[in-house]
Parts: structure tokens; C-alpha cells; sequence
């Protein structure tokens, strides 16, 4: 065997493994979708009575990059992620009371530190392929950076587990953000 055909063969092995990694990550964007549908089909009648808009859909991922000077830059990848998020854009009291994104992203600076400004509240709910748990990200209800007091705390902790799971934490969240709309405007 000589060296191009040597090549030759490496190549075809290097260009087999990129098509099966492609077909591996359309499989799992695939089972992402079908997983998030599913929630979203069940929850998605009673989040609209509520008054509340909810949206399916497709996005680059996002992730946080830290440059020598430790500010946070976000970056989106080319790879894509299905997510579920249910946005407070028509309501007064809860419009812009979610936390910044670095309050979630583990790899910044200021994760888990309260540090947004009148960002936008929101719920989003993931899909943990490699679990097979969902995740719910409650962003909502914050007062000037800080926990509302006299809502339950489960109203700002993000949870990983079963659809069963997420749709109790969900009408938590729920429940809270209707109370304090009608705290508000009484």
C-alpha cells in the first residue's frame, strides 16, 4: 500500500465519523423537539388563559465567554437547541423583573448573583438529552435585584427533573406571578 492510498483511506474514515456525528446530533435535536412538544402541547392552553405568552423554538446555543479582562462576552454557536419560554411582555408588574443572563451561566463572573437591571422575566424550559430530565428556568419576580418578599422561594430556583416535576414547579411560578399581579393592582 503506498501513501496515497493511505490518505485516501484516513480520509474516507474522518469524513464517515463527521456524517456520523452529524446524524448523532440531528438525532438528538430531533429527540430535544419531540420531548419539548410534548410539554409544551400539555401546558401551553392553561399558560395562554393565563394571559401569559408562550412560544416553541429553535435557537443558536449561547454560552458565555470570559476574556482576559474577566468581562463576560456571549457568543451563539452553530449548534441549535430547542427550548420552551413563556414571556410576562403584557404584564405591568412583571415585564422587566427578571435577572441577567450571567445570573444563570455558570462559567461567568457573576453567577448566581443577583445583577440584572429591568431584564426581561421569562420561564424557559430545556430538554437534558443526555439525562432525559427537563429543565424550568424561572426568571420572574424579582424586585430591584432581590427575591420578593412573601412569595414562595420556589418561585426563583430552576429545577432539573420529570415533565411531572417541572409542571408543579411551573404552577408555583405561576401561581406566585399571578399573586403579585394582584397585588399590584390592588
Amino acid at each position: 500500500m503506498n501513501l496515497k492510498e493511505m490518505i485516501d483511506d484516513n480520509m474516507a474514515v474522518l469524513d464517515a465519523e463527521s456524517k456520523h456525528q452529524e446524524v448523532l446530533a440531528g438525532q438528538k435535536l430531533e429527540r430535544q423537539h419531540k420531548s419539548l412538544k410534548e410539554l409544551y402541547d400539555e401546558i401551553q392552553p392553561t399558560v395562554k388563559e393565563s394571559g401569559y405568552h408562550i412560544a416553541l423554538f429553535k435557537q443558536n446555543k449561547v454560552f458565555a465567554k470570559k476574556r482576559r479582562t474577566y468581562e463576560e462576552t456571549w457568543e451563539r454557536s452553530d449548534e441549535h437547541v430547542w427550548l420552551i419560554q413563556i414571556e410576562f411582555e403584557y404584564s405591568k408588574c412583571l415585564k422587566n423583573t427578571g435577572e441577567s443572563e450571567s445570573y444563570y451561566a455558570p462559567t461567568t463572573r457573576y453567577a448566581g448573583q443577583h445583577c440584572g437591571s429591568n431584564a426581561s422575566a421569562y420561564i424557559k424550559f430545556t430538554w437534558d438529552d443526555d439525562k432525559g430530565l427537563y429543565n424550568i428556568i424561572p426568571n420572574v419576580a424579582f424586585d430591584r435585584n432581590e427575591e420578593v418578599k412573601g412569595l414562595d422561594p420556589l418561585t426563583y430556583q430552576e429545577l432539573k427533573g420529570t415533565k411531572d416535576m417541572v409542571i408543579e414547579r411551573l404552577a408555583v411560578v405561576l401561581a406566585n406571578a399571578m399573586r403579585l399581579e394582584r397585588m399590584q393592582d390592588e
